[in-house]
């Protein structure tokens, strides 16, 4: 079976690039957004403010170390997939999948939060485009690997179904021919 090719690269190949894509976008955003994310007057914003907004305040003091934790488990989950490929295990691809729809989500929120708190206009551009580009670079990747996750699925079911057949064919149609030529082996031998 001829393996399709989009963009040159086949879906294993994809897949696989897929997650060295989401370790290395990974690691640049935890380097870009580190400086502007963090927000040294959390202390003055927590005791100034004691309104309905003191959840967000606390996202918004918070985010970095949310940033972080997600991007280490991001990081983990890309690892995952690498592996999930090597080893043509669907439920790793699966939950990659899931997990950057939900990684993504959660860095358009933290965008939105502490959007406001950059002072300077070309840092903020810089950040959505940063954000954005990435989300589309996703979403180029991500079909790669709902395609291969589909190959995998399919070759596994199929091959459940002929190891299945092969039990059925195995009792009813092998036993007697096998039979039959061990009792002519031994007429032969004996003659």
């Amino acid at each position: 079976m001829r393996q399709k090719h989009w963009f040159g690269m086949t879906a294993k190949m994809g897949t696989v690039l897929s997650g060295v894509f989401t370790i290395i976008a990974t690691d640049m955003y935890l380097i870009f957004e580190q400086k502007h994310i963090r927000s040294s007057n959390c202390t003055e914003n927590n005791q100034q403010n004691k309104s309905v907004n003191i959840l967000i305040n606390q996202f918004i003091c918070w985010s970095f170390n949310i940033v972080l934790f997600l991007s280490c488990i991001t990081i983990i989950i890309s690892c995952l997939l690498i592996y999930s490929v090597y080893a043509q295990i669907c439920r790793g691809l699966v939950i990659y999948i899931i997990w950057i729809f939900f990684y993504e989500t959660v860095s358009i929120v933290v965008q939105i939060l502490t959007n406001n708190d950059t002072s300077i206009a070309e840092v903020r551009v810089m950040r959505w485009f940063g954000l954005v580009s990435r989300i589309f670079m996703h979403c180029f990747w991500i079909f790669f690997v709902i395609t291969y996750a589909h190959i995998i699925y399919k070759r596994k079911s199929q091959g459940n179904i002929m190891s299945y057949n092969r039990r059925i064919s195995t009792v009813n149609g092998e036993f007697p021919r096998r039979k039959s030529k061990i009792i002519n082996f031994t007429r032969h031998y004996n003659k």
